[in-house]
C-alpha cells in the first residue's frame, strides 16, 4: 500500500472510530442507569464493525492479490485468465469483513484461483480457518450441536446453525480419522525392495517408566446395535512423596488417547502408532495394566513385550467376590470376614495363599460352583500378573482406573447421553476429535489443515 494510500485508510478509520465514540457516548447520555453489561452489548456490535473494517484494510495491505504479469495454472500450467474482483465475506472472532480480490480462471481444466485468498491461507468456507477451529472445537467439547452452537454464537456473537456445526464436526474429525489410520498403516507397514530403509525417528519418552493401558466401551450405532469401542491410554508414570504420610504415591500423567470403532487387528495397529508418538519403545520401563481381557494381553504380548504385565487389582477383587458369594451364600458375615482377610492376601503375599483358602472351602471330588470354577481360573491364568507388593515397591501403578477413566472422557462424556445413536462415520470422526483434543494436541493437528500454498 502506497504512502498516500495509507494515510487514507487510517484517516477513514480514524473517522469511523470518532463516529462510532461519538454513538455510544450519546446512547450513555440518554442511559445513565445503564449497567456495565448493558455498556458492553452497546459496543461489542460497533466494535466488531470497526475491527472488521481494519482487518479488511491490513488484509489488502499489500495489494488485492491481482498479478501484472499473470497467473500460472497449478493443475495443468496454462496461463489463467483474469476475471475481475469478486467480493468475499469473512466472519472472524474479532468480526466480519469483505475482500475485494482479483480472481483468474483456467478454461482448460475448469479450475479457478484467488491469489490472495492463498496468500492469507483463507479456506473455502465463510469463517476464518481459526473461526472454524474454534467453532469445531465447541462442537467437539459440547455434548449437543444444538447447545454447542448456540454457546459459540451466545460468545462471538457470529451466527451459527446446529446443521453447520454438525458438517464442520464430521468433516474436519473425517480429516483426523484419515490421518490417523495413514499413520496406523505407515507404522506397520513394510518397506518394498527398491526403496531405501532409514531409520524411524523415535521420540523421547516423558518419563523414564511409561504405562500403557487398553479398554473397550459400547457405543449405540444406527443399524448395527451397540458396538465396542476400544481406546487405549498412554501416561507417563512418575513417583510422587505424599506430604503427609513421606510414603512414594504413584502419579499417572501426561496421557494421550487413541479411540475408535475397531477390530482387534486395527486397534493393535492404532495403539501401536499412539505408542510410537510418545516414545515407548525408549522408555526405561514399560507397565501395562489391564483388566483379564484375553485381546487385550494378546495385543501387549505382541507389541509391548517384555514389559511389566499387570492385571488391574480392583478387577480381581470383584471376580473374589463373585467366589465369596458362591461360597457364603447364606452367611454374609462370614462372606465379609473371608474376604477381608483375602483382600489383605492379594495385596500382601499374592495369590497362592487365596487358591489355598478356596480348596479348603471346596472338598476334593466335589464339583465347584461356577463362580468359583471361574474365580479360580482367573486368578490362576493371571498369577503372575498379581504380584501387587511387588509392583507397588517398585514404584508401578497396579490400576487400571487412567484407561477407565479416558473411556469415560474421550467417549462417553460426549457421545453417551440420554437418547443417543451415532452413524459410523460420524461416531468415529468424534473420537478421533475427541482423542487429540484431550492429548493436548489441538493446535498441533489443526496446523496440519492448513493447505499447501498454489502459487510459488
Amino acid at each position: 500500500m502506497k504512502v498516500g494510500a495509507a494515510q487514507k485508510a487510517k484517516a477513514a478509520m480514524q473517522q469511523n472510530f470518532e463516529q462510532m465514540w461519538d454513538e455510544l457516548y450519546e446512547w450513555r447520555e440518554q442511559h445513565p442507569e445503564a449497567s456495565f453489561d448493558e455498556i458492553a452489548g452497546q459496543v461489542s456490535p460497533r466494535r466488531r464493525v470497526l475491527i472488521g473494517q481494519m482487518l479488511g484494510q491490513l488484509a489488502c495491505q499489500h495489494g488485492d492479490g491481482e498479478v501484472v504479469e499473470g497467473v500460472t495454472c497449478w493443475k495443468c500450467g496454462a496461463a489463467m485468465s483474469y476475471k475481475g474482483k469478486p467480493t468475499r465475506e469473512i466472519e472472524h472472532l474479532e468480526g466480519e469483513t469483505e475482500l475485494v480480490r482479483a480472481y483468474y480462471y483456467c478454461a482448460d481444466c475448469e479450475s479457478g484461483l484467488f491469489p490472495l485468498d492463498e496468500q492469507l491461507y483463507l479456506g473455502e468456507h465463510s469463517w476464518s480457518p481459526e473461526t472454524v477451529k474454534q467453532i469445531v472445537r465447541q462442537g467437539t467439547e459440547i455434548p449437543s450441536h444444538r447447545r454447542a452452537a448456540e454457546s459459540f454464537q451466545a460468545m462471538t456473537k457470529i451466527p451459527l446453525s446446529k446443521s453447520s456445526m454438525g458438517r464442520l464436526v464430521t468433516r474436519y474429525g473425517h480429516k483426523i480419522v484419515v490421518q490417523q489410520q495413514a499413520e496406523a498403516e505407515a507404522t506397520v507397514k513394510p518397506p518394498k525392495r527398491e526403496e531405501i530403509i532409514s531409520p524411524r525417528q523415535m521420540p523421547q519418552p516423558d518419563s523414564e517408566v511409561m504405562a500403557v493401558s487398553m479398554d473397550g466401551a459400547m457405543l449405540n450405532i444406527r443399524g448395527e446395535g451397540w458396538k465396542e469401542v476400544k481406546t487405549v491410554c498412554i501416561s507417563a508414570v512418575e513417583t510422587v512423596p505424599n506430604p503427609e504420610s513421606g510414603e512414594a504415591e504413584v502419579h499417572l500423567t501426561r496421557h494421550s488417547y487413541r479411540a475408535g470403532l475397531w477390530e482387534a487387528s486395527e486397534f493393535a495397529q492404532h495403539q501401536w502408532a499412539e505408542g510410537c508418538r510418545r516414545g515407548l519403545e525408549r522408555a526405561k520401563q514399560l507397565v501395562s495394566v489391564n483388566d483379564g481381557a484375553a485381546w487385550i494381553w494378546l495385543i501387549v504380548a505382541m507389541c509391548w513385550a517384555p514389559c511389566v504385565e499387570i492385571l488391574d487389582g480392583w478387577h480381581l477383587i470383584e471376580k473374589l467376590w463373585g467366589v465369596a458369594s458362591a461360597l457364603f451364600a447364606d452367611a454374609p458375615v462370614a462372606r465379609n470376614q473371608w474376604m477381608e482377610t483375602q483382600k489383605a492376601q492379594v495385596w500382601g503375599s499374592g495369590p497362592r495363599q487365596v487358591l489355598r483358602a478356596i480348596r479348603e472351602l471346596c472338598p476334593r471330588g466335589h464339583p465347584l460352583p461356577e463362580p468359583v470354577r471361574l474365580g479360580v481360573a482367573y486368578l490362576f491364568e493371571h498369577r503372575w500378573r498379581t504380584r501387587y507388593q511387588q509392583f507397588r515397591q517398585a514404584g508401578y501403578p497396579i490400576g487400571s482406573g487412567s484407561v477407565e477413566s479416558a473411556c469415560k472422557l474421550v467417549m462417553q462424556a460426549r457421545m453417551k447421553q440420554a437418547g443417543m445413536r451415532w452413524s459410523r462415520e460420524g461416531a468415529q470422526a468424534m473420537l478421533a476429535l475427541r482423542s487429540e483434543l484431550l492429548s493436548e494436541r489441538w493446535d498441533q493437528v489443526w496446523a496440519s489443515f492448513r493447505p499447501a500454498p498454489k502459487l510459488a
